[in-house]
């Protein structure tokens, strides 16, 4: 989380940086005409949105960063206490990226996001799902793949248990065979004297 957030404040800075640098050229350069480009309008967050305050991705991002280091208990109950409006649902997928995020909460975050992902704008679905989506399906993944393995594990060892009690089973058998025989190979040899 805190590379994700260092990787975009150091792209805004070498953005910043480089329109220092033109600003700053030496006097025997030549101007050149400079033409008032209009100004951008913020990245909104949503799709259709009336409220200005959601055009601003920097609160989101403020947001996710502040919530990081909240224990998952008190996530969770930040999560219980959110609506189902789409900026509680947006704000309840922040709440449940934390590493300690049980798998089947880490689920329904995936769920959530699928759900509010058409409203958004085109540049905040993908960066949902770079930032978020395919990390948290990669984390998802791998701990299917090892509660699956830990499942064949100790279904392996089950059967290696039994076996080996299979085993000293027939062990046993075979010991008593080799008693009966060295019994019936004593009795012929005292019959023979």
């Amino acid at each position: 989380m805190r590379l994700k957030l260092i990787v975009l404040l150091g792209v805004t800075t070498l953005f910043c940086g480089c329109e220092l640098l033109s600003s700053s050229r030496p006097p025997s350069v030549t101007p050149t005409v400079i033409v008032d480009a209009p100004e951008s309008p913020p990245m909104c967050v949503w799709e259709s949105s009336f409220d200005e305050n959601n055009c601003y991705i920097e609160y989101w991002l403020q947001y996710w960063y502040q919530i990081e280091e909240v224990s998952w208990p008190e996530r969770k109950k930040q999560i219980e206490e959110l609506s189902d409006q789409d900026t509680d649902v947006l704000k309840k997928v922040f709440l449940s990226q934390g590493k300690s995020t049980p798998y089947q909460d880490r689920l329904r975050a995936q769920g959530w996001v699928e759900s509010i992902l058409p409203k958004l704008t085109q540049p905040m679905q993908r960066f949902i799902m770079i930032a978020l989506y395919y990390p948290s399906q990669g984390l998802l993944e791998m701990e299917s793949a090892l509660v699956t393995l830990s499942k064949i594990n100790t279904h392996q060892s089950f059967n290696i248990e039994e076996q080996q009690i299979l085993l000293d089973k027939q062990q046993n058998q075979i010991d008593q065979l080799l008693n009966i025989e060295a019994s019936i190979m004593e009795s012929i040899e005292e019959d023979k004297e």
